[in-house]
């Protein structure tokens, strides 16, 4: 076999050995990304995070579901924050999963705090008001564009805030924002990166999802695809911004295609201590 017989061999079957993980091995690879923060001016406080479950697309099963919520529950957080699409909307290889069988798994997170949501550009394709109906009536508030003091103990409370799915155009931040009327700490979630470009006060931190890490992201290159007005660079990790710092998930699920490479989903676990 000639030397280029041979590259043209180990090539095909790199590639072939590449798909195989990209498609059938990594979208399955749920982690647990812990952070720890000691900047923060109250009490501890323990908060699981996670976008973008798209539940119904291949890897994401009920069964995978419940995995997720017994390993948050097993961290026992303060407060649970969902950062939307929970749903699937035109995925490769998808089966939909109705919005009151997502909900019914949910209720079993467990958090003293709470449980909070805000809805992401898939929730709103597949008719967001029901969605919203739904999780709140199953014991889940919607805070899209909305504030909720929230107390940690008799002596310290902070401001949860809730934004709106920029990509959507449903992000009204300054809306969400004029309702914070004490100095207390705030904590900010959202779907859609790109809506923080509407916050113009200071917060202590932000957390989101929607960009999937850009599902493929390729060392030295960077992601190669991410949807909307958030900066490419944005696509996962800290994001050190004008008034605060955001950490951007790479969520849990997929879109479009069921890839994922080198963009391993993921919950957040954030510990906020002095």
């Amino acid at each position: 076999m000639t030397q280029y017989k041979k590259f043209i061999l180990f090539t095909l079957s790199l590639g072939f050995c590449l798909a195989i993980w990209a498609f059938l091995i990594e979208p399955g690879l749920l982690t647990q990304k812990n952070i720890r923060i000691e900047k923060w001016s109250g009490p501890p406080l323990r908060i699981a995070f996670f976008s973008d479950l798209h539940a119904g697309a291949p890897h994401i099963t009920k069964k995978y579901i419940q995995n997720l919520i017994q390993r948050i529950n097993a961290m026992k957080p303060d407060v649970v924050l969902i950062g939307g699409d929970l749903v699937i909307d035109g995925i490769l290889g998808g089966k939909y999963i109705p919005i009151e069988e997502i909900a019914e798994l949910l209720k079993d997170l467990k958090a003293p705090l709470g449980v909070y949501a805000v809805l992401g550009n898939h929730d709103w394709w597949n008719n967001g008001n029901h969605i919203s109906k739904v999780l709140e009536e199953s014991g889940i508030p919607v805070l899209d564009n909305k504030a909720k003091l929230m107390k940690l103990d008799s002596n310290f409370s902070f401001w949860l805030v809730g934004i709106g799915d920029d990509y959507t155009h449903h992000a009204k931040a300054e809306e969400a924002l004029a309702q914070v009327n004490t100095e207390a700490p705030k904590i900010l979630f959202m779907h859609d990166p790109a809506a923080l470009f509407q916050v113009k006060q200071k917060f202590d931190i932000c957390l989101a999802g929607h960009m999937h890490g850009g599902q493929v992201f390729i060392p030295g290159i960077g992601a190669l695809i991410t949807p909307g007005d958030a900066p490419k660079d944005w696509a996962g990790g800290w994001v050190d911004f004008e008034f605060g710092s955001l950490y951007v998930s790479t969520g849990i699920g997929t879109s479009i295609l069921p890839v994922r490479f080198n963009a391993l989903p993921e919950f957040v676990i954030l510990d906020l201590k002095k």
